[in-house]
């Protein structure tokens, strides 16, 4: 169901529908004829049901896991003094620190952001922004009337995305830290020139995972359509928005016979290729590469072209879920409802060289000391925690490609 690589150690956690997190060393040799390693390090359990995704923070000091039921939880490592096993009894490094309880219905998505705060989506079509320190929820978001499939935490800490197959991505402002006095929404997409930009609930998938780049400056969505003029059917696509503008997508990545379920950038910023001029924004000094993800194949750009790298499908049995950028930015992990991960290797510069972090105009990052910034209080109610109650329909499979 979702995959994530740890952005410290580069250790890459699975999670799936047998209800458990599995933690894996995925190494690709040097030379172009040293085989892929992969190591299992081990498997984590306390799910009652399937878990559909998994995100580590961004000091890999904690793991986010989410899944059916409603629970949420933050898995922190052993200290050196202490032993734990799993329900298999084996001999575990991590073990759950926090449960989150506040959602009603399984958690179909999370996703970090700055100050140790985590944003969780579920099929009781609400958003909760966290302090995962606290364990309280910050902020409940209840402006979709469908499930939310996907959210994304701008790395500078001020946007939060949503989307849902209500047809909308919701756009909310963050002022310091979430609460019911700093949050707002700012924009609700639903159609452009009273034409539908997002597919409805007969998508066949789980999930539409947004992401943002890991400057902030450009946020790439799935699950779009786009109808060309005189055209009878719209086409499907993935959009990408600039940070100064969600009114409109400032670029339309044409898709496929199947609709995108999922895009991620790579952690990694690369140099500007000789002669190039960026696509998704005029004064980007360097190239950030992403992955797109439709139901049956995957893509590779970067913002210097429009054309993908990279073009890889009829890899997987049924519908992929996920995909995520090892910390070196030359593994790509994709993993699907058949139960496997596709592993795509890049030869050390095959992608570019990257750029020092040191080096680049602004942070990557939020420090999670920032001061926290007071606004106008909006009357939003802060999110209570509820019994566990289904109040959402059967979700439908995914069907088979």
């Amino acid at each position: 169901m979702s995959c994530d690589f740890n952005p410290t150690t580069g250790v890459l956690a699975t999670a799936g529908a047998d209800c458990e997190v599995k933690l894996w060393q995925v190494r690709v040799g040097d030379d172009e004829s040293a085989e892929l390693a992969v190591e299992h390090l081990e498997t984590l359990t306390g799910h009652a049901k399937s878990v559909n995704c998994a995100r580590w923070n961004g000091r890999g000091d904690t793991l986010a896991t989410a899944g059916d039921a409603g629970d949420v939880y933050l898995w922190s490592r052993v200290g050196e003094e202490s032993t734990a096993t799993n329900s298999h009894g084996d001999a575990v490094n991590w073990k759950p620190r926090r449960t989150l309880r506040g959602h009603r219905d399984d958690v179909l998505s999370l996703c970090w952001g700055p100050r140790e705060q985590l944003a969780t989506t579920s099929v009781d079509n609400t958003t909760i922004v966290w302090d995962t320190q606290s364990g309280q929820g910050l902020i409940q978001l209840s402006d979709h009337s469908h499930y939310v499939q996907g959210v994304a935490f701008d790395p500078r800490g001020e946007f939060v995305v949503t989307q849902s197959p209500d047809r909308t991505m919701k756009v909310y402002s963050v002022r310091g830290k979430a609460s019911s006095k700093s949050v707002s929404q700012i924009s609700s997409l639903k159609s452009l020139e009273h034409q539908s930009l997002f597919h409805d609930d007969g998508m066949t998938s789980f999930f539409r995972r947004p992401s943002f780049s890991p400057d902030g400056s450009v946020l790439a969505v799935p699950a779009g359509l786009f109808k060309r003029d005189g055209a009878t059917q719209p086409l499907n696509a993935t959009f990408l928005f600039s940070r100064s503008d969600f009114s409109a997508p400032a670029l339309t990545l044409p898709g496929g016979e199947s609709p995108s379920v999922c895009a991620r950038f790579s952690p990694v910023v690369y140099q500007r290729k000789a002669g190039s001029s960026p696509t998704t924004s005029s004064d980007l000094p360097y190239r950030m590469v992403y992955a797109v993800c439709s139901q049956d194949s995957v893509a590779v750009y970067d913002t210097d072209s429009l054309e993908p790298l990279l073009y890889v499908g009829a890899i997987h049995f049924a519908c992929i879920t996920d995909c995520s950028w090892s910390p070196d930015g030359n593994i790509l992990l994709v993993t699907s409802t058949d139960g496997f991960a596709t592993v795509i290797a890049f030869d050390g510069h095959e992608l570019g060289s990257a750029v020092n972090p040191a080096d680049l105009p602004i942070k990557l990052f939020i420090e999670d000391d920032a001061p926290v910034v007071a606004v106008k209080p909006e009357q939003t109610a802060p999110v209570k925690t509820l019994e566990p109650v289904r109040v959402a329909p059967t979700r439908i499979a995914p069907t088979p490609m």
